[in-house]
């Protein structure tokens, strides 16, 4: 669900990739001349013409840049999705980014109030694994997610009651109250795991489980290796229900930086890299054979302020006039032109354009304004009282907050234009790198912070993780918590 953003999300491809690929066609097999008959001797007998041996077509192979895979092979305890779309079936699945199709599930319907989801499960599923992925296999899926409320997928089935196979084609969820997003929010990365390799397993064995049959799903790809920060190979599955598909091996490689995976890709090592860093736009776009694509915005990056109770920010964070001289001091313009060279757009609400009518245009940001950043903490007391370009509050505390990212050195040039604009307004800002976001949870141990949020095609789960039920787990990760708000999200899950 997350990474990059104020951005269009781009990818890379290499021009012409299968070209070359498909079987040569063979010479066409010579007839053998007729043996011409001598009088008084048998009519000999033709041999049998030597057949033709044609040469077996070589398997499609696209290599695939990555700097991170993902974070753990395991899908119930990985936040990250990285390839996981293409090991994992689910009942819903996106089509061309932005659109939700049918997946394992033909269709679907519910009673009036919608707590009651029945799903046509299509006949001939198959896990990798070989054994079916009927109605009854969904069922268990569903009802052990329920029953352990695993870290990385206990939000899929948040509200749900039970799960019942009707028959092996019908599946029916009943959910604890009304919610009008589950086929087309919840389900969509509901990843259905084979049960023969993880029922039995206690909490502690699946959410530790690093084996590469850990990746066995239901997809079109298969996992077949994989070495942590290194590489993983995936080949296409040959019994997947919508036909095998037509790339046979999919092999991911990490980098340890964005420019060692941009050069790779200039020296045709590998095929396609699935992010394009700003700097190295201009570059892709003028080298040979190489195109570079864009895609809806569906992508946001965002600052983080702590206002967790029990965090370990300054008690200055919580005080809204200090947050809002903080947004005032954020130069957005100027991270789109330097950060992005100009690949980006200003960010406004959760849901980004790529949502289409689910974004709102209308909404605008506060403008950047020093001169108002400065009066409004001026007024409200926040003053420098030892000149050395420093606020502080009415104890003496100076404005000062540690600033961290994930992202590089894209996510620290981010917090280093930001944190001069806060000079500006008498508030220091230290930018430091961080090896993971989900470290500063479930402590909330941070001041001011970076991230980005990849958001499903649905606004139901953007504007859930703004409730006080998702502060503990960090799917609320501000610790933002307002009844008010709450009430204003359960009235979006009326019929």
């Amino acid at each position: 669900m997350k990474r990059f953003g104020f951005l269009v999300s781009l990818f890379v491809i290499l021009g012409l990739l299968l070209s070359g690929c498909a079987a040569p066609t063979p010479a066409p097999t010579p007839v053998p001349e007729e043996p011409t008959p001598v009088p008084g001797e048998p009519t000999p007998v033709p041999e049998e013409p030597t057949p033709t041996e044609v040469p077996e077509a070589e398997p499609i192979t696209m290599y695939i840049g990555s700097i991170d895979i993902y974070d753990t092979i395991n899908p119930v305890d990985g936040w990250d999705w990285g390839p996981r779309c293409l090991m994992y079936d689910r009942l819903f699945a996106l089509e061309k980014v932005t659109t939700v199709g049918p997946g394992v599930a033909e269709s679907y319907e519910t009673n009036e109030d919608m707590t009651v989801w029945t799903f046509k499960i299509r006949e001939g599923v198959k896990f990798h694994t070989g054994e079916p992925c009927t109605a009854e296999e969904i069922a268990w899926n569903i009802n052990w997610q329920i029953e352990n409320e695993f870290p990385a997928t206990s939000v899929r089935v948040d509200g749900f009651k039970e799960a019942v196979a009707l028959d092996p084609t019908t599946l029916q969820i009943t959910l604890e109250e009304p919610n009008w997003a589950v086929a087309e929010g919840k389900l969509i990365f509901l990843w259905l795991l084979p049960p023969s390799i993880w029922e039995g397993m206690t909490y502690d064995e699946a959410t530790s489980f690093e084996e590469v049959e850990a990746g066995y799903g239901a997809g079109p790809y298969k996992v077949v290796d994989w070495v942590e920060d290194e590489y993983m190979i995936l080949e296409a599955f040959e019994d997947y229900w919508r036909g095998k598909p037509p790339v046979d091996r999919l092999v991911f490689m990490e980098y340890a930086t964005e420019d060692a995976m941009v050069e790779a890709l200039l020296a045709g090592e590998i095929d396609v890299i699935s992010y394009v860093p700003p700097h190295a736009i201009e570059v892709l776009e003028e080298a040979e054979n190489i195109e570079v694509v864009t895609t809806p915005v569906l992508n946001t990056s965002y600052m983080l302020i702590n206002q967790y109770e029990g965090g370990t920010q300054p008690e200055s964070l919580f005080d809204p006039v200090v947050r809002k001289a903080i947004e005032y001091a954020v130069d957005r313009q100027k991270i789109i032109d330097v950060v992005y060279l100009g690949h980006a757009e200003i960010g406004t609400i959760p849901a980004p354009p790529g949502f289409g009518d689910l974004h709102n245009p209308n909404i605008e940001p506060l403008p950047f304004d020093l001169d108002e950043g400065n009066r409004i903490l001026e007024e409200a007391g926040y003053e420098d009282s030892d000149g050395d370009g420093i606020r502080e509050d009415a104890d003496g505390t100076p404005l000062e907050y540690r600033m961290f990212t994930d992202e590089g050195a894209t996510g620290i040039r981010k917090l280093e234009i930001i944190a001069d604009g806060l000079a500006q307004i008498g508030i220091k800002g230290t930018p430091q790198e961080i090896d993971g976001m989900m470290s500063l949870f479930p402590d909330y141990d941070y001041d001011l912070a970076i991230w980005s949020w990849h958001w499903d095609p649905c606004i139901e789960e953007s504007l859930r993780s703004y409730t006080c039920a998702e502060v503990p787990d960090g799917w609320n990760d501000t610790g933002y918590c307002n009844p008010e708000y709450d009430a204003l999200y359960e009235k979006t899950k009326d019929p």
